[in-house]
């Protein structure tokens, strides 16, 4: 490991005098830099110097730019941040960033979006940060979108969906669950899916409070998918806007507690029906 550091570290410091270099008639070595930064970067993996690795990378990167190399310096900045992730989840983001910037400039849609979902997933997983989470997602679901690249697209709108429902953006999350069930109705692989977005968004529905809407948006998911009145998902749906239309959480309960007893309601679901139903009790108590 000792001899890997040592030999990284000679090639970075033989990197910055290339860099800095400047001949008598305006020449530059920032070729043999950007190659010694790769070396060096190399030999802090060697390492598992994981920080130094990617601040060599960042250094290559930085250098590509100045030569107008950009695809280089994306490739360079990508690099960075799989380093930056086994260390330091912002820095990864950073380089990921710069590198989306770049993709984005040379019409690299497909590529950009891929990248900005992996800022996303850091932010989903390692930050826990749900409105950089959401942002991030719109972000890539925007450019797979333009890329016509459907499914890609489809499941970073429904991450979109559920943060926006956990940042009580009911609204927001609602247009984004019926967009991605309009988009799958007519095709036979996802078509199964159906019944679950229309739950999520009914669901969603209900935490507005708006139980005209909700009725209206029931009775539209039963003419987009005919088979929705025959699902448990359709069953559970009704017995909750129900529960709600008379103001009953005993009722709300007890669809909760048999919908649970075949199919276990995830923390996302939970979360939402608790906040309904406490919406219900405070009702109740108004009332008496």
């Amino acid at each position: 490991m000792a001899n890997y550091e040592r030999e990284a570290i000679g090639h970075l410091q033989e990197a910055v005098k290339k860099a800095n270099y400047t001949g008598w008639f305006g020449g530059n070595k920032l070729d043999e830099a950007a190659e010694l930064y790769a070396k060096a970067a190399n030999s802090f993996k060697l390492a598992k110097k994981w920080q130094e690795a990617g601040d060599a990378y960042i250094s290559q990167a930085n250098v590509m730019k100045k030569l107008n190399e950009t695809d280089e310096a994306a490739s360079s900045y990508l690099n960075a941040s799989k380093c930056y992730k086994k260390t330091n989840p912002l820095d990864a983001i950073n380089a990921l960033q710069k590198a989306v910037e770049i993709l984005v400039e040379r019409g690299r849609f497909q590529s950009a979006a891929s990248n900005q979902k992996q800022i996303a997933e850091i932010y989903e997983n390692e930050i826990i940060d749900p409105e950089k989470t959401l942002h991030a997602y719109e972000l890539a679901a925007d450019w797979y979108t333009t890329e016509e690249s459907n499914a890609q697209a489809n499941a970073c709108w429904l991450k979109v969906a559920h943060y926006a429902a956990q940042l009580e953006q009911y609204q927001r999350a609602i247009e984004k669950f019926e967009a991605v069930a309009e988009a799958s109705k007519d095709n036979s692989l996802t078509r199964w899916s159906l019944r679950t977005y229309f739950l999520n968004a009914g669901i969603c529905r209900l935490c507005t409070g708006d139980l005209v809407a909700t009725q209206g948006a029931i009775d539209r998911y039963l003419q987009m998918d005919t088979t929705f009145s025959t699902a448990r998902e359709y069953s559970f749906l009704k017995a909750l806007f129900d529960a709600c239309e008379a103001n009953d959480t005993e009722a709300f309960t007890a669809a909760i507690i048999d919908f649970d007893k075949i199919t276990k309601l995830d923390p996302w679901k939970t979360s939402l029906l608790l906040k309904v139903k406490n919406s219900l009790a405070n009702d109740e108590q108004d009332f008496t």
